[in-house]
């Protein structure tokens, strides 16, 4: 708990409390409401995929920017259009007539304001704290995502029940409101603005992308995420018509599914923050990398909308620690100064999940939920099994 005697990265880290608890409420929110207005398998992959798009589009830029800009004023403007879009969104619904490419393009916005919010708040966090505790920093950050996450989603599924989907928006909208109160007063001392002789964007953006060059580490991490985004991340475009065709649940119900993928996150960065430091990370990723794939094929075979919550614990556990331990070796493979583009080439390599999510959808269409599950399960586990054939730092080894 060392960060937390900083009041800066206390700040940052409620901000990223209500900031996560919107985006959880959205999402659950969104699926919802595509299903409501009649949204087929593939429509539904397509709203997935295309919050994904602009981690492809826009995620090398996003890092190279939080390398340059204010990071406390380019989150203040991120929480505060994402206010402002659910409100605008809460009185479209009212005005009825809402079709699913208008519920398309709020997935598409909210996605690119979560891709400029990422490498900022991420690269933030390591302002706000000294070298030693920065692991830990990064770890209760993710934490506290995860679990507010979880609530949000929850929360959605109740909201929704009571007052509606536009009333769920303007939850959404406080949410964020909230967010933006607190990290628009937040001051830090940020390094990377104390250093005279920045190069040219255009210089720093290729300096990015050369990171997947120049540095094997990094190459790795990004292929393997790029396998895991399109087979195994691509099931959270399952988990709305899983809830309502094979378990034959309501709102509550995605709710819960939507709340389980979170929790089991949050608890992935709980027990990721009490690993030692000796202890190799790289085996560590490659066997969550193939639990992973194991969990979806159980998910498969599931007809209980319990057995599904607690299956759904395990593949939100594998999606949790997958994704803070490929943050962290990428962060921890390239100089100080280029933390923020780390971070927005790991947002980048998020760019193939909008491929991910259209093959789940089409799978769907085709051949129905379970066969698509058993499938992307099936891809996996293969896509680890070649990490661990191909890349012998991810085999587990009595040395380590």
């Amino acid at each position: 708990m060392t960060p937390f005697r900083s009041s800066a990265f206390r700040q940052l880290w409620c901000s990223s409390l209500f900031a996560s608890v919107g985006q959880g409420m959205e999402r659950t929110a969104t699926a919802w409401l595509a299903l409501q207005i009649g949204a087929g398998a593939f429509e539904i992959g397509l709203t997935f995929a295309v919050r994904m798009l602009p981690s492809l589009l826009l995620g090398l830029a996003a890092g190279t920017i939080a390398d340059r800009a204010d990071r406390p004023r380019q989150l203040l403007a991120v929480a505060g259009s994402g206010a402002f879009l659910m409100v605008a969104f809460s009185w479209l619904i009212s005005a009825g007539g809402l079709q699913i490419w208008q519920v398309t393009a709020l997935s598409f916005v909210a996605g690119c304001l979560h891709v400029f919010d990422m490498p900022a708040r991420q690269a933030l966090i390591m302002d706000t704290v000294d070298r030693e505790s920065a692991a830990r920093a990064l770890a209760l950050n993710a934490l506290v995502a995860r679990l507010s996450s979880a609530f949000g989603a929850l929360g959605a599924g109740l909201i929704i029940a009571l007052v509606g989907s536009a009333g769920a928006y303007l939850f959404i909208a406080g949410a964020y409101g909230l967010s933006a109160l607190l990290v628009g007063t937040l001051r830090v001392v940020q390094e990377h603005r104390s250093v005279t002789a920045r190069p040219p964007f255009s210089e720093a953006f290729r300096d990015a992308a050369r990171l997947l060059i120049d540095v094997p580490a990094v190459r790795v991490l990004i292929v393997a995420g790029l396998a895991c985004e399109i087979f195994a991340f691509s099931h959270s475009s399952a988990v709305p018509l899983f809830a309502q065709d094979v378990l034959m649940t309501d709102a509550g119900g995605l709710g819960s599914l939507n709340a389980a993928l979170a929790i089991g996150g949050a608890i992935a960065v709980a027990l990721l923050s009490f690993v030692p430091g000796h202890v190799a990370r790289k085996p560590l990723l490659a066997a969550i990398f193939l639990i992973y794939g194991l969990a979806i094929l159980g998910l498969a075979a599931i007809h209980e909308l319990t057995i599904a919550v607690a299956v759904l614990l395990i593949i939100g556990f594998c999606a949790g620690a997958f994704d803070i331990l490929q943050q962290t070796l990428i962060q921890l493979s390239v100089p100080d100064q280029q933390r923020g583009r780390a971070v927005g080439l790991w947002v980048f390599s998020l760019g193939s999940a909008p491929a991910g999510h259209l093959e789940m959808g089409l799978l769907i269409a085709i051949l129905g939920v379970p066969i698509a599950l058993l499938i992307n399960g099936m891809l996996t586990v293969i896509s680890a099994g070649l990490l661990l054939a191909y890349s012998p730092d991810y085999r587990w080894s009595r040395s380590r």
